[in-house]
């Protein structure tokens, strides 16, 4: 009728109901929203690329089967009550920085370990730990382990101080003796002849940088009596050393051997 309102006298009092199709049922059904005005998704919500979501505070995300591209992590991520294993990757050449007093448990194998600024504990450890130090690597601190001794007969006999023949002014070499890596060293010497003094021997010692080229030190000939014991040193360093007796005016007999330790 004329002069009748067709919808409220107040626009605040004004109400309106909208209705969408149902894909499922085919049927027009009418939209509704939650007490405080929010319409209420269900399902699956597919975001173009590149899209942004922002979620309030406290707001969760279940069931997220992959994830492409993860920027920026602003706050604590936590596992909960998770029943697979969580594998973490890093890229080759990435440094990660834990805070004070973290912990890394169940590592299987570290490839480079640069620099370690504290002490370094094992806490309850079932199996040995093995450290691998490269070839002439130096290593400054407390080493605690046994020497390696070396004792073994000075002409490549079995057994040390066996027995070697020397001829009328005939010549003998001992085997020659790597030395590079010696802390000390020296051979022992006993002239077993009981005759007379022409079965004195001298001999010399020799050094070579290959154990091919060699040349005399410069210390004096030794001079060995016969029924005497001596020790020899070197006096100068290269690589390889090794000596060489003359025989006397009688034949003798010899037994010498190398030690050393490191």
């Amino acid at each position: 009728m004329p002069g009748m309102p067709i919808f409220q006298d107040s626009p605040s009092q004004l109400k309106g109901q909208i209705y969408v199709l149902n894909s499922i049922t085919q049927s027009i059904v009418p939209l509704q929203v939650d007490n405080s005005g929010k319409l209420a998704v269900n399902g699956t919500v597919d975001l173009a690329p590149g899209t942004e979501v922002t979620l309030a505070s406290g707001t969760d995300i279940d069931n997220v089967s992959s994830v492409t591209t993860l920027d920026t992590i602003t706050n604590d991520v936590k596992i909960i009550n998770g029943s697979s294993t969580l594998t973490v990757g890093l890229a080759a050449g990435t440094e990660v920085t834990l805070a004070a007093g973290s912990d890394i448990d169940n590592v299987a194998s570290v490839t480079t370990l640069d620099t370690i600024t504290n002490d370094v504990k094992i806490v309850n450890g079932t199996t040995a730990l093995n450290v691998g130090l490269a070839t002439g690597t130096n290593v400054i601190g407390k080493v605690e382990n046994q020497l390696v001794f070396t004792n073994v007969d000075s002409f490549g006999a079995g057994t040390p101080l066996t027995s070697k023949a020397v001829g009328i002014g005939a010549t003998e070499t001992a085997d020659s003796q790597d030395v590079s890596q010696e802390s000390s060293y020296n051979w022992f010497i006993k002239n077993t002849g009981t005759d007379s003094a022409d079965q004195n021997i001298t001999l010399k010692v020799e050094l070579s940088p290959d154990g091919t080229n060699w040349l005399e030190d410069t210390g004096s000939t030794i001079t060995v009596p016969f029924n005497a014991a001596k020790m020899i040193t070197v006096t100068n360093f290269l690589q390889y050393v090794r000596f060489v007796i003359t025989g006397g005016a009688a034949a003798t007999t010899v037994i010498s051997c190398f030690q050393a330790q490191h």
